[in-house]
C-alpha cells in the first residue's frame, strides 16, 4: 500500500477515535461556563422520574412541579434555583442551567435547603419543614413516604405512594411525636385549658388535610402563653 494512504488512513482513524472526546470536553467546557459558581450542585446523578403509565400519584413534596428555592451545600448558600423534594428516594432535584436536565444533589453535603417558603432541615436520614421556630421550641414536618398497594384503574393496574406525615416538637430539648390534639395537649398540661379554648374559638382542624397549619397555629399560641409567663 502507498505509504502516503497509510498515512492518511491513520490520521483519519485517530480523528474519529479523539472527535468525541473533543466534543465531550467542548460540551463540558461550555456547561461549566453557563454553570459558572454552581457547578459544583450539578456532579450527581440524573434523576429517574415517575412515569404517569406505571404510578397513579408522585413522592414528591407537595407538588412535582418546581418551585425557587436555595441550598446550602458543603457550608455555601446557593440561590435562584429551582427545586422539588423526592420524599421517596429522599433526594433533591435540581434543574440545570437552561432548564435542560434534572440532576440528583448529593444529599451528603447538603446542610439545609428552602422550597418556596419552606426551610428543610436534615431529620434521621430524610429531610424535615421547619413549620414553627424560636428559641423555646421548634415544630418540624416529615413524610414517611413508601410504596403502597397497586390501584386498578380503567382495567390498569398502577402503583402508589402513601405519603403519611409526621410531626415532631422540640421542646426543652426534648423532641415529641404529635399525632394529634390530644398528644400535643399533653405537652403542656399548665395551659391545657387555654390551648383547647384557642384551638375551639379558631376552629382549628386536625385531619390530614389542615393538621400542619392547625399544629403550626397551636404551637404559636403556646409559645406566647409561655412567654408571657
Amino acid at each position: 500500500m502507498d505509504i502516503r494512504k497509510v498515512y492518511l488512513l491513520i490520521l483519519l482513524c485517530t480523528f474519529c477515535i479523539l472527535s468525541p472526546v473533543y466534543t465531550q470536553q467542548s460540551l463540558s467546557d461550555e456547561f461549566r461556563k453557563v454553570a459558572g459558581d454552581y457547578a459544583a450542585l450539578y456532579t450527581s446523578k440524573v434523576e429517574v422520574g415517575y412515569s404517569p403509565y406505571l404510578y397513579i400519584n408522585h413522592p414528591y413534596w407537595d407538588t412535582d412541579e418546581f418551585k425557587k428555592g436555595a441550598v446550602c451545600y458543603g457550608g455555601l448558600v446557593y440561590t435562584d434555583l429551582q427545586l422539588r423534594y423526592d420524599t421517596f428516594k429522599k433526594q433533591l432535584i435540581v434543574i440545570t442551567p437552561e432548564k435542560r436536565i434534572l440532576l440528583q444533589v448529593d444529599m451528603r453535603k447538603v446542610d439545609y435547603f428552602i422550597i418556596g417558603d419552606k426551610k428543610f432541615v436534615p431529620h434521621n436520614d430524610t429531610f424535615a419543614a421547619i413549620l414553627y421556630d424560636s428559641p423555646q421550641m421548634r415544630l418540624t414536618q416529615y413524610v414517611q413516604c413508601k410504596m403502597g398497594t397497586p390501584v386498578e384503574k380503567g382495567r390498569i393496574s398502577y402503583r402508589q405512594f402513601e405519603k403519611p406525615a409526621r410531626f415532631v416538637l422540640s421542646k426543652d430539648g426534648v423532641d415529641h411525636t404529635v399525632t394529634s390534639r390530644s398528644s400535643f395537649l399533653k405537652l403542656f398540661p399548665a395551659y391545657k385549658k387555654q390551648l383547647k379554648k384557642y384551638a375551639k374559638e379558631e376552629q382549628l382542624s386536625f385531619n390530614t388535610l389542615f393538621r400542619a397549619e392547625s399544629l403550626t397555629e397551636l404551637t404559636r399560641h403556646a409559645d406566647s402563653l409561655i412567654n408571657k409567663k
